[in-house]
């Protein structure tokens, strides 16, 4: 009895799946003009025309509480309807407009005396919207819905794509722009000194679908679509290569300068024999310590790809460097550093004697200035 009920239960899961997954299917749809995807605003389509199968639900044909809903986006069109049960063609329904809708009630019969209901549809007449310029428009889309007008399961759809040369022309004209904006900013990094190689690949690449696109237009305007999406796709790249070349450059700017400043620090803890505990390190190594952990973070972030973010830390530590760097040139001066040439002694400490000494020297050289005059007169 168990085993029984496990198998039932089995039994309705597969059922339900099996309900889930029905669906309206396309017996095949075919539209004059075939060639349907280079329309433009005006264009009319003389027809599309078709049958749609319809799942069966339950141990009926179709759900009596659902509707199939045909619909199109063009203006103008009409509709005509009709519904074959057993292979046999009832006389069609006619409707105008963008919808037409036949009721469950009209397509559900017992699956124990009907083995298949469809719909054969043909849609006349429609036009392509003015207001319309690019993209996909549907031109036929048979969806089933359910009372509360909710789509049930996947539709059926035939497309066209509608291409407006002059649409497609100003969003070349923006690709371009957008192109030459990238260019510049690229031109100011290589001014700063960033690497900017990785964004010069996709600005390339960029520059060269924008020339494709630009001849595409009039000659062949099917292929433009895909390479404006290329274009902007090489531009976001760049951009992000960009942010990264600049952040990475902004972070070893940062670090150079604290390698200057634990240059000086050195310097006073070992020449000059400071304690670290002498306020006036103190307050250098505060800075430092503090350039330190921004350059920390700063490396942090660019590794999450936090471009930006990183790039405004590293200015951070840049800044607190430089301002350790500030301290230590003071502190430098204080100490007598600035009289200090290359392999020669600090002669900071000797200035006071050694303006003593330009004194009397200057003075003694006045004396026997005017003592030799004063022979020269004599004769």
């Amino acid at each position: 009895m168990k085993r029984l009920s496990v198998i039932l239960v089995s039994s309705l899961v597969i059922l339900c799946l099996v309900q889930a997954c029905a669906a309206l299917s396309s017996g095949g749809i075919v539209t004059n003009p075939t060639q349907v995807n280079a329309l433009k605003p005006g264009d009319q389509i003389t027809e599309v025309s078709g049958t749609i199968n319809l799942p069966s639900s339950g141990d009926m044909t179709f759900n009596p509480d659902d509707s199939v809903e045909f619909y199109t986006q063009l203006d103008g069109a009409s509709w005509s309807v009709s519904i074959v049960i057993n292979g046999i063609e009832n006389p069609a329904r006619t409707f105008g407009g963008t919808h037409a809708t036949i009721g469950g009630f009209d397509l559900a019969y017992p699956t124990t005396n009907y083995q298949s209901v469809s719909l054969k549809f043909s849609m006349t007449g429609g036009t392509v919207p003015a207001s319309f310029t690019n993209g996909n428009i549907i031109l036929v889309r048979a969806l089933e819905v359910d009372p509360q007008s909710n789509q049930v399961s996947s539709a059926v759809y035939s497309n066209g794509t509608v291409i407006n040369p002059e649409a497609l022309q100003t969003q070349v004209a923006n690709a371009k722009a957008n192109i030459a904006s990238l260019k510049a900013d690229i031109d100011t990094k290589v001014a700063m000194g960033v690497n900017v190689d990785a964004a010069m690949q996709q600005y390339n690449a960029a520059n060269t679908a924008l020339n494709t696109a630009s001849n595409d237009v009039i000659s062949d305007p099917t292929s433009v679509e895909p390479l404006l999406d290329s274009i902007t796709t090489d531009i976001s790249q760049a951009n992000t290569a960009l942010d990264q070349a600049w952040a990475d450059y902004s972070i070893q700017q940062a670090k150079a300068q604290l390698s200057s400043v634990d240059g000086l620090i050195n310097e006073f803890t070992v020449n000059d024999s400071l304690k670290t505990t002498d306020s006036r390190l103190v307050a250098i190594i505060n800075k430092r310590d503090l350039a330190a952990q921004a350059i920390s973070n700063a490396n942090d972030l660019f590794t999450t790809g936090s471009y930006p973010s990183a790039r405004g830390k590293a200015g951070d530590g840049l800044n607190l460097a430089n301002q350790a760097w500030n301290l230590s040139l003071d502190l430098k001066s204080e100490l007598g550093k600035g009289f200090s040439l290359p392999g020669l002694p600090n002669l900071g400490a000797l200035l006071p004697v050694i303006v003593v000494v330009l004194i009397v020297a200057a003075v003694a050289g006045v004396i026997i200035y005017r003592r030799r005059t004063s022979w020269d007169e004599l004769g």
